[in-house]
């Protein structure tokens, strides 16, 4: 053995140091606790300042000094006790109400010596474990910090909903693929798939083929804008079991998860969590019947709970809007309803009747594979996807085929002129049709027969034209694209359903993701808890709080002008994750 065959380096010193990643979840920990704390705050003398700061663009945690700056100064000190005092009184705390009162009406003392003092006392019995009394006086835990100076919990029972106030992704173990609760929905599986699906395979198949190198390039967009997360709903699961109990928990989490894949159909993601709060907060008769009248007379679903007088307590006011629109209920409300009637009545069973044979079987596993493979993917299923227009758009552009155009393009004035200049002002009319939508005439154009009959000869001009490309697999051809999507998520060490959400986001900008799917569905989710507990005038926890115990329904985030038109062209149109 040599000179040196013993030899060690000595330790990094900064290897025992917090990470990067670390130190922002400290950061976003403290931030959030500050916002939290001030937000419960009930002293308009200490909570005014504090939110007038942070609105300014002040961090929380530094501005959270202010009130103690306000507590301890003279004049305004007396005010905040005196405040205080009164507010203490009001809750029947007569013990605090006469110490705080005491303390201003003392002359030449100033009363944030007392409020200082009496804090210190409260704080400290607060740190005192009432079940170890009697042993050694009680466990004491003021000198217990955690990271970023916090204390832990009492006997470590950490609040399940704490994590709520924190960005989505802090904790690392709600990242990436989550845990698989589910099993895969069977999949209809023809002799053979069609002409442009099996070329798809062949050509993705081809390692040296361009088309890898556009799935290289959106996915590794995908993934910074955190594709791989998109599904991981294990957060939301902890929030429920935390709160119900482990079995009460997950049952409920799955059936919201279920009603998410149920109504969305056609809907922004902002939109379908919405919906499917709506239809969580009814009874499973209740959720029948109001399903059932909103699919036969196409009308809202709090109108329908109205008529059966069965509104969900809290319901957001906007359910009720007459309208049919993008903001305020949805143009597929009815398929949505449909899909709700379905589940409740078994046709959503993953497992078959193993009586079901011939052309029953076949349409059994044909029916809905899209939004069944959207809410298994939020459940984090490994086998399935949701085969959402984005991933189908991007699929076909990249192809470049005829027969992936789309045979109701809704197009702008501005590409309907090109399209028209490409087929002949005449003949264009023969492959144009219109159709009566919730009232509003629309006009469609067959690209696909146009291009059958041998009228489009170059589809390059339709590069940038996301609706003219075909935006649902055909009924035979799902189980391929699943099966292609499996393959290709191992290259990238991805699940399914992670390779397919990166890829949409990735490509969102050239397929006409709207900018208010983007986010993971925990970053979204958060969102409409932020917009309904901002109209209720209560924190984003206790919203959440309210969601899972009263089953309170969500709002859905607006964006500007949403809802001011029913169909908008292309580069406009907001589009989510299943439009």
């Amino acid at each position: 053995m040599g000179l040196f065959g013993n030899f060690q380096l000595p330790p990094n010193l900064l290897n025992f140091l917090p990470s990067e990643q670390e130190l922002q979840i400290a950061k976003a920990t403290r931030d959030a606790q500050a916002m939290q704390r001030m937000q419960a705050d009930t002293n308009p003398i200490r909570r005014a300042p504090f939110m007038a700061a942070t609105a300014m663009g002040m961090n929380p945690t530094l501005a959270s000094g202010i009130p103690t700056a306000i507590d301890f100064a003279p004049v305004t000190g007396e005010i905040s006790a005196a405040v205080d005092a009164k507010q203490a009184y009001d809750r029947g705390d007569l013990a605090k109400a006469g110490l705080l009162a005491g303390a201003v009406a003392l002359p030449f003392v100033p009363a944030s010596a007392y409020k200082a003092a009496g804090k210190t006392a409260m704080g400290l019995l607060d740190n005192i474990d009432p079940n170890a009394v009697g042993s050694m006086g009680g466990n004491i835990f003021a000198g217990r910090r955690g990271i970023g100076g916090n204390n832990p919990p009492r006997n470590m029972n950490i609040d399940p909903l704490a994590s709520v106030d924190l960005p989505p992704g802090s904790d690392p173990s709600y990242l990436g693929a989550a845990t698989n609760r589910t099993e895969p929905y069977p999949r209809y599986r023809p002799a053979k798939t069609t002409d442009r699906m099996q070329r798809l395979t062949d050509t993705i198949a081809d390692e040296n083929n361009q088309i890898n190198n556009v799935f290289d390039s959106y996915i590794e967009k995908g993934k910074k804008l955190g594709g791989p997360d998109w599904y991981n709903t294990e957060e939301l699961r902890d929030w429920m079991t935390g709160t119900l109990g482990e079995v009460e928990g997950d049952r409920q989490w799955r059936e919201f998860i279920e009603l998410i894949g149920t109504t969305s159909t056609g809907s922004k993601v902002p939109q379908n969590i919405r919906m499917a709060s709506f239809y969580r907060a009814l009874s499973e008769a209740d959720r029948a019947s109001v399903a059932q009248i909103v699919k036969e007379e196409r009308i809202t679903p709090l109108a329908a709970a109205t008529k059966l007088g069965v509104v969900p307590n809290k319901s957001p006011t906007d359910y009720a809007y007459g309208h049919i629109d993008y903001a305020y209920g949805h143009i597929k409300q009815g398929n949505q309803a449909g899909n709700v009637t379905n589940r409740g009545a078994g046709l959503w069973d993953r497992e078959v009747p193993g009586d079901l044979t011939g052309a029953a079987l076949s349409k059994r596993l044909q029916a809905n594979p899209k939004v069944k493979g959207f809410g298994n993917d939020l459940l984090g299923d490994d086998t399935n996807i949701a085969a959402d227009m984005h991933f189908m758009r991007m699929l076909g552009m990249a192809d470049g085929g005829g027969d992936f155009l789309n045979a109701q393009a809704k197009l702008s004035a501005d590409n309907a002129k090109i399209v028209s200049d490409i087929i002949g002002p005449r003949r264009v009319k023969k492959y144009t049709s219109s159709r009566k939508v919730n009232g509003k005439v629309v006009s469609e154009i067959n690209l696909f027969k146009a291009w059958q009959d041998g009228h489009i000869k170059d589809t390059s001009p339709f590069q940038k034209m996301p609706t003219a490309w075909a935006d649902t697999p055909k009924a035979n051809e799902y189980a391929a694209y699943e099966d292609m999507a499996g393959r290709v998520a191992k290259k990238y060490d991805m699940t399914p359903a992670q390779f397919q959400a990166s890829l949409w986001m990735g490509a969102g900008d050239m397929t006409g993701l709207a900018d208010e799917s983007q986010g993971t569905f925990m970053e979204l989710f958060r969102r409409g808890l932020d917009k309904r507990a901002s109209e209720l005038g209560v924190t984003r926890k206790e919203m959440l709080e309210d969601f899972i115990v009263n089953k309170v329904p969500l709002a859905v985030v607006l964006s500007a002008g949403a809802g001011a038109t029913q169909l908008r062209n292309e580069n406009q149109q907001p589009q989510g994750l299943l439009f």
